[in-house]
């Protein structure tokens, strides 16, 4: 039995004379046999004529460093051209999630999909990022500096676990990357984008120990995937314009001082002045401190980088869902459940130690 003849990493000037060659008449097994290569290299290159004879790179040059996975890629490219065909938008963190699949269905071992793995899987094959076709308020650093030396004082009646910061964000739930990776040659085309939001608010204390648990803010009051379902990971309201309302923060107000009265504790929560923050009800274990206006982006500790990686734990979640999806050639269709359960995991994953920072 013979042993698999290894991949050759080739120049892209012998990539132009195969091309030349096999314009001029050669076959194919004479060709695959001049060079040493397979006869699936020779036709991705044939596929990609137009794409090499337009690199102008020095004769001698590799284009890459040899592959180690060589029959990993060549299932990963078809895949990627596969899914760029039917513009389905895609992303590094799709990428090697789906290598990691293609590596545990041909028994590789040693292959961790890494950064470094991905960067240069990305120059071998060509591949960029491609756009698919709030502006921040001026703070006062010397606004900052004051509350920062008066923040010490507030804080020393109250142990690092009872001391909570609030706030709302943005949520575009459904929304696929409005960047994706494409061939470089080829034009860029994506799907229509889902605009549909919702409001998220979260809370967590000083030291991370507790995580309350997150509250939505969606539009229709009784989504039909809701049907059947008697219990949710998170908490859920509605209206119109899916907005935080005063009515809306104040019942969370009530029901997290309850939620403090039984624990027999009295907390510190920090959050923005904005309109439907203004206005809060008589709290007998909760004292709300309020930021300095327009110094949130500053000084609100959940903007310091929890709400980003909650963001970004959730968009995992997501990539896994529509990686899923594709393999099943089923439609990507995230419902407000689904979205509930995600965040719920998202959340669940910033870990202490990020919140702590």
């Amino acid at each position: 039995m013979t042993s698999p003849r290894s991949h050759k990493c080739l120049t892209i000037l012998e990539e132009k004379k195969i091309i030349d060659i096999a314009e001029s008449g050669g076959t194919k097994k004479d060709i695959a046999k001049q060079f040493g290569i397979l006869p699936s290299t020779l036709s991705n290159i044939l596929k990609n004529k137009d794409r090499i004879l337009g690199l102008n790179v020095s004769d001698g040059k590799k284009r890459f460093r040899k592959c180690k996975f060589p029959q990993l890629e060549e299932c990963l490219v078809k895949w990627f051209a596969q899914c760029r065909e039917k513009n389905i938008p895609m992303s590094g963190a799709m990428l090697k999630e789906k290598a990691l699949s293609f590596a545990l269905s041909l028994g590789m071992v040693g292959f961790s999909a890494s950064e470094g793995w991905l960067a240069n899987f990305k120059k071998r094959h060509d591949i960029v990022y491609k756009k698919l076709c709030g502006e921040s308020v001026s703070v006062d650093e010397s606004v900052c500096s004051n509350w920062k030396i008066d923040l010490k004082g507030l804080l020393d009646n109250y142990e690092p676990r009872n001391i909570f910061n609030t706030d709302e964000t943005g949520h575009f739930f459904k929304c696929l990357p409005e960047k994706t990776l494409n061939f470089q040659s080829e034009k860029c085309y994506g799907g229509k984008h889902s605009k549909q939001r919702v409001t998220l608010l979260l809370a967590t204390n000083m030291d991370g120990s507790e995580k309350l648990k997150p509250l939505i803010i969606g539009k229709s009051a009784k989504p039909r995937c809701f049907k059947g379902v008697k219990s949710f990971p998170v908490d859920y309201k509605a209206n119109k314009k899916s907005w935080m309302t005063t009515e809306l923060f104040n019942t969370w107000l009530l029901q997290l001082n309850k939620s403090m009265k039984k624990q027999k504790r009295k907390i510190l929560l920090f959050m923005d002045n904005c309109t439907v923050h203004n206005n809060p009800p008589p709290l007998e274990h909760i004292k709300v401190h309020f930021f300095p206006p327009n110094t949130t982006s500053k000084l609100q500790p959940l903007d310091q980088g929890v709400i980003q990686n909650f963001k970004i734990f959730y968009r995992k979640e997501v990539v896994k869902l529509v990686l899923d999806k594709i393999e099943n050639g089923s439609i990507v269709n995230i419902t407000m459940l689904t979205a509930m359960t995600m965040i719920d995991k998202a959340w669940k994953n910033v870990r202490q130690q990020t919140i702590l920072n």
